[in-house]
Parts: C-alpha cells; structure tokens; sequence
C-alpha cells in the first residue's frame, strides 16, 4: 500500500513541476490569470483553516466548561466529604493521643506511690528480718560452740572452725 502511495505522490510531483513550467513558458496574460486563480484559491483555503480553527476553538471552550461544571458539581462535594472526614479522624487521633498521655501520667503517679508506699517498706522488713536472722545465726552458733569467738568466713569454708 505504502508503494502506491509513494507512486502516487511521485506523479503528482511531476504533474506540478510539468505545470509550473508550463506556465513559465506562457504568455504573460495567462500567468497573470493563473496567479489570480492561485490567491483566490489559497484565499479560500486560509478561510476554511480559520473556520476550522474557530470550530476547534469553540469545542475546546465547550470541553473545558463541561469539565470545570463536572469538577464542581461532583468532585468538590466528595473533596468535602473527605475532608470532614479527615477532620473527624484527626480530631479522634488527638483524642487517643490525649487518653493515652493521661494513662502515661497515671502509670508514672501509680509507680512513683507503689515506689515510695509498698516497695520502700517491704525492702525495709525484709532487710530487718535478714538482719535478724543473721544475728540469731551468730547467737546460735557462739551457744553452740560453747565459745565466744566466732569463726571468719574463711575459716568456715576451709572447714578449719
């Protein structure tokens, strides 16, 4: 298809080179009524491009406005919805973010309190009560032994007591 098409544009060339010289060769009368005939016609094809030109030019305007009615009767509503619901989750995050350092606060109150109230005393009663155990230990062993000198660690592990 592509060779009957060069083909074809080959003897169109050669027709207008043919005609051009032909016309060259005329009389002068005949170029004259030739050039009149040539600005007529290129007169009506710059017509028909400026008529074409303004039919593109209105569907383009009829195009653009059918957008910008489409953009505003359904894609700003929904940009609206979303947008509220985007308020209404941001406003639940600020919410959990509030709870959570409530309950953070609280944590800190409630370990400092355990801390200072439980913790602290119980350290204490443990502490006298070993405190107590060791002396008993040692009381026990000195009646034990029937002496009053108690034997040093390094002693009890050589097993020289």
């Amino acid at each position: 298809m592509f060779r009957w098409i060069g083909i074809g544009l080959g003897v169109l060339t050669l027709l207008l080179i043919g005609f051009i010289v032909a016309l060259a060769l005329a009389p002068v009368g005949v170029r004259e009524a030739f050039r009149d005939i040539f600005i007529i016609i290129l007169g009506g094809f710059m017509l028909l491009s400026v008529v074409i030109l303004i039919a593109v030019l209105v569907g383009l305007l009829y195009t653009l406005n059918r957008l910008e009615r489409l953009a505003r009767n359904n894609v700003l509503p929904k940009l609206d919805d979303a947008l509220v619901k985007l308020n209404d989750v941001l406003e639940s995050t600020k919410t959990l973010a509030n709870n959570a350092r409530e309950s953070a606060h609280t944590v800190t109150g409630s370990t400092t309190f355990v801390a200072e109230r439980v913790v602290s005393p119980v350290i204490r009663i443990a502490s006298l009560a070993t405190g107590v155990r060791a002396a008993a230990t040692s009381l026990a062993r000195r009646d034990f032994n029937g002496s009053s000198e108690q034997p040093s660690p390094q002693q009890e592990r050589s097993g020289e007591a």
